[in-house]
């Protein structure tokens, strides 16, 4: 794809608005065509002046678009956590800022092999469901493979004073992992050449791709999968300017995860993830690339 088509996606309403819900109240990253001195490609995470990347609504994203334009960005994530605020470097740095976690599933796979990618996630998404989660899980194919998401409101007020927010999304994951490694190797070994993985990557500076984002490499546009079209589903849904994006996936019952917090905080543990300490508040642009980050 062209910058120019590039520029086309993002022109789209629709695409900026699902960006801007999603990354609501998350610390947010741009991956840019452009590469920084070490021939990495450029993800920026901060302004100049070290205040985090914040999207509050779509004119931010095109406000986004052009302040880099030079850099030719291309792919929008926002964390795994929302923030009470995201003002300085310094509030990404405090756990205690964390006010919610989106639990997810980054089930990973080569393209060739999406029907295995789309068992690994009907098995998620079935056991989540004999937990109680009927109404705040939603799926996404990112380009390669899919993540499978608990809506954060999923989990009341009530428990997330019990436990902080990250240990929630972390024991979530790791818990149903646990219980699924057998039916995660089965499906891999179903199915010729497929390295079928499903790790837990819930941590403080955990990056996923935003609803209709492009990916970052291929020309495939981050879309969300309707639980009953999962059958359905071919990896042509993505195909960007003819995509197939189920619109509804920002639902949510409040408190239906909160049986499965507690089992899985009591089970498997807190996050032992703690953000690293900066030697100083305003770095370097080209310091900034992917110091903090491991994305999808």
């Amino acid at each position: 794809m062209s910058q120019e088509d590039v520029v086309n996606h993002y022109s789209d309403p629709k695409v900026r608005a699902e960006i801007a819900v999603f990354t609501r109240s998350r610390w947010v990253g741009v991956h840019c065509i452009s590469k920084n001195r070490l021939g990495r490609p450029i993800l920026l995470r901060y302004f100049r002046g070290g205040r985090p990347l914040r999207i509050r609504g779509q004119e931010d994203v095109e406000g986004l678009l052009k302040a880099f334009r030079g850099l030719g960005p291309r792919t929008f994530y926002g964390t795994v956590n929302l923030y009470a605020k995201l003002e300085a470097a310094d509030d990404v740095a405090d756990l205690g800022n964390i006010v919610g976690c989106t639990p997810t599933w980054d089930v990973d796979n080569v393209p060739e092999a999406w029907k295995g990618t789309i068992a690994a996630v009907k098995e998620v998404v079935s056991f989540l469901e004999s937990e109680g989660l009927r109404h705040s899980v939603y799926v996404k194919w990112s380009g390669r493979g899919c993540h499978v998401h608990i809506h954060e409101r999923a989990f009341s007020n009530e428990i997330r004073e019990r436990f902080p927010p990250l240990d929630i999304g972390y024991a979530v994951v790791g818990y149903v992992n646990m219980k699924l490694e057998r039916r995660f190797s089965e499906i891999s070994g179903s199915i010729p050449g497929s390295p079928l993985r499903v790790d837990n990557e819930m941590d403080v500076q955990r990056l996923f791709t935003c609803p209709l984002s492009l990916h970052k490499e291929l020309d495939r546009v981050c879309v969300c999968i309707d639980l009953n079209d999962l059958d359905n589903f071919t990896p042509e849904w993505a195909a960007v300017g003819a995509y197939r994006h189920f619109e509804g996936w920002n639902r949510w019952e409040e408190g239906e995860g909160d049986a499965l917090a507690e089992r899985a905080c009591t089970v498997v543990g807190s996050c032992p993830s703690r953000p690293s300490h900066r030697g100083r508040r305003n770095p370097p642009l080209d310091e900034q690339i992917g110091r903090w980050v491991k994305k999808e």
